[in-house]
């Protein structure tokens, strides 16, 4: 008669440890898939950059984002180009300030812009056409004092002044909506006005580039 062999009992599984090894090689695969994804984002927004190193052409639909970084290249790109003997070029809270001397664009106590001034501005045109950003056109005088019959003070003078710079810009195809104009007179002087080279650095027009809202 067949003999069964005896059962066995099963040993005692003591190695729990492998459930918290492959929880933590899962928790490390998920982690730096993660990474690979966040890096994969920021060389993204580093070519987005990159790209805006080259030239932007009038009327371009280009728009970037990181709007701050892109705003000190386009300051660089206008440091560097061609109408950088006319203008000077500062970063603040507001934006990019781009400031035109008055004797580029203006003869002495008018607002109407000379013919060299409109080949000027048509270059800077090309940097805000390939922006999104608004504008603030800014008027600024010295604080000697003004009073002939068109305009009776600094205010008026300053204001007509930015109000020339920004028909201009209209007329060349920028839109309107994107604009604002501020005459400050003599009100917001760059440099103290005590001697003829600080005022006739505080005679400018400030054109602003405002930072996109986020």
């Amino acid at each position: 008669m067949a003999r069964f062999e005896e059962e066995h009992e099963c040993e005692e599984f003591n190695d729990w440890w492998i459930f918290s090894y492959g929880d933590m090689v899962t928790l490390l695969l998920v982690f730096f898939i993660l990474l690979f994804s966040f890096c994969k984002t920021d060389t993204e927004k580093f070519k987005s950059v990159a790209e805006s190193f080259k030239p932007v052409p009038p009327g371009s639909p280009f728009f970037l984002d990181g709007k701050e970084a892109v705003l000190e290249i386009v300051a660089q790109n206008i440091e560097t180009s061609e109408i950088s003997e006319e203008v000077f070029v500062t970063i603040d809270p507001r934006g990019v300030v781009v400031s035109f001397k008055d004797t580029v664009l203006f003869e002495t106590g008018s607002a109407d812009l000379k013919p060299g001034a409109r080949k000027i501005l048509d270059k800077f045109l090309a940097y805000l056409f390939g922006l999104p950003n608004k504008v603030v056109v800014e008027g600024h005088t010295d604080d000697r004092k003004i009073s002939s019959r068109r305009f009776p003070s600094n205010w008026e003078l300053s204001s007509a002044r930015a109000s020339a710079v920004a028909r201009f810009f209209e007329s060349e195809g920028l839109k309107g909506e994107r604009i604002r104009v501020i005459g400050y007179g003599e009100f917001r002087p760059r440099f103290s006005n005590d001697t003829r080279e600080q005022r006739a650095l505080n005679r400018r027009i400030d054109v602003v580039i405002k930072p996109q809202a986020p």
